[in-house]
């Protein structure tokens, strides 16, 4: 469980490459196609038992690497998740968990998040199915929320506020290193059970690990702004703006910078072999993740999601998703995008240009946006924005179930092209998230009058 996370991602391969039969349970239909065929894919929620029981059922080894930091109440929901997972094992005859947690600091006051990664453990390893728990810090790799905090840190500003907390120290681990572990887990002869740590061969303070990470990246040292009053909540706040993570995600990552999060227990070596070349200095670490993400994006990624829920049907909110543009308009403040488009107009783009085909598909124009996918069966379309920007911006509308009622998924991908790139999403991004969300409320709107009709 967890496949489709940062660490699942690399990990399904690498059991694939082992000679491994693999199987994984996600949330979404629509995230079965990231995997190859050979992998059995379960639709289901982590905290619904039947669907755990099913997706269990005939394995050997389960992986729990849920986490779900994005909700308010991500403790009840983790907490829920391993129980359910514990039970479900025990039934279908599971002889080993590996579960991946947090650092379990010695000063009292655990953080929220802190205290929910020691409590997970806990559940897994008080269950009658043997547990090995993975205790790791700061994770470095693409996709690691905990790592995107920091790489922005760097990036964004030649600054960095120093508050306190900034002088904790932690030991970050190459997110390559936590997945050998993973994969070595698979090949112990005997179930094992117990907590261990992973931690990397550095303890760095978070400001430290900023001005490494700039380093690294060939930027100047960022110069250190004491700042006392620099809360948890109001870096929160600034990552929001500056940073692809919501303030939601980031504050109670801040709020585990309260500790030094060095290593508590027993090192993971102590079950599980080393990797080859030794664990990956945090130097060679950020550098193999940057590397990457250029080469996937070609510059800094910004998104932003939003859900709305419905009691429209789904049939009623995926055509007013698929009748956006030309006539219809696109259900948001009124003149906001003539606005954008008469500037865009100016300086020689096709910001005015309105109009779409009654049915569109691929490469087909909708008004000043390009069809990049349209699949009706997966109720997904994708289109690209084609006005002139320092960037390229996708957005991505899906059109599924949740319980009983109809869930509109909205995301927004901008991809800078470099500093005027970055400052261009920092400008707009106020009016852009009331814009996008008028549009999001407007299509449910939409689909209510069309189910009336």
């Amino acid at each position: 469980m967890g496949a489709t996370g940062h660490l699942g991602s690399r990990l399904v391969p690498e059991l694939l490459a082992h000679d491994h039969e693999v199987a994984a349970l996600v949330r979404d239909s629509a995230q079965s196609t990231r995997f190859p065929t050979n992998v059995m894919v379960h639709i289901g929620d982590a905290t619904d038992p039947h669907a755990v029981r099913e997706a269990l059922a005939g394995k050997d080894l389960v992986y729990f690497l849920v986490h779900s930091l994005d909700r308010p109440d991500f403790a009840d929901v983790d907490r829920e998740a391993a129980a359910v997972l514990t039970a479900a094992a025990a039934e279908a005859g599971v002889r080993q968990i590996v579960y991946v947690g947090g650092p379990r600091p010695g000063s009292a006051g655990l953080s929220g998040h802190l205290a929910s990664r020691a409590e997970v453990g806990d559940v897994v390893t008080a269950g009658p199915v043997p547990a090995l728990v993975l205790q790791a810090p700061m994770i470095i790799g693409a996709g690691s929320t905990s790592f995107e905090l920091l790489r922005s840190s760097a990036r964004v500003v030649p600054w960095v506020p120093v508050p306190s907390w900034m002088h904790n120290t932690s030991k970050p681990v190459a997110a390559d290193d936590v997945v050998h572990f993973l994969l070595a887990a698979a090949n112990l002869p005997e179930p094992v059970g117990g907590v261990y740590d992973i931690a990397g061969p550095e303890q760095l303070s978070y400001l430290e690990l900023v001005q490494r990470c700039a380093r690294v990246l060939g930027l100047p040292v960022r110069l250190p702004l004491p700042s006392p009053l620099w809360s948890h909540k109001l870096a929160a706040q600034v990552a929001g703006l500056v940073t692809p993570v919501p303030a939601t995600v980031a504050e109670p990552l801040f709020a585990s910078l309260d500790h030094d999060l060095g290593q508590s227990g027993p090192p993971a070596t102590d079950v599980l072999p080393p990797p080859p070349a030794g664990m990956t200095s945090v130097d060679n670490a950020i550098r193999a993740t940057t590397a990457a993400e250029t080469d996937q994006s070609d510059g800094e990624v910004f998104t932003e999601e939003r859900t709305v829920l419905t009691e429209a049907a789904q049939k009623d909110v995926w055509s007013a998703v698929n009748s956006l543009g030309g006539d219809d308009g696109w259900h948001t403040i009124p003149l906001v995008w003539t606005v954008r488009g008469a500037i865009d107009h100016l300086i020689g783009g096709v910001g005015l240009y309105r109009g779409r085909a009654p049915e569109v598909g691929e490469g087909d124009v909708v008004d000043f946006w390009t069809v990049v996918h349209r699949d009706d069966e997966a109720r997904r379309l994708v289109l690209r924005a084609d006005m002139k920007m320092p960037g390229h911006t996708v957005l991505d509308m899906r059109v599924d179930r949740e319980g009983d009622r109809t869930r509109y998924r909205q995301k927004i991908t901008f991809t800078a092209d470099g500093l005027f790139g970055r400052l261009y999403w920092l400008a707009q991004k106020p009016l852009h998230d009331i814009v996008f969300a008028t549009m999001a409320r407007g299509i449910v709107r939409k689909a209510t009058v069309l189910g009336r009709g």
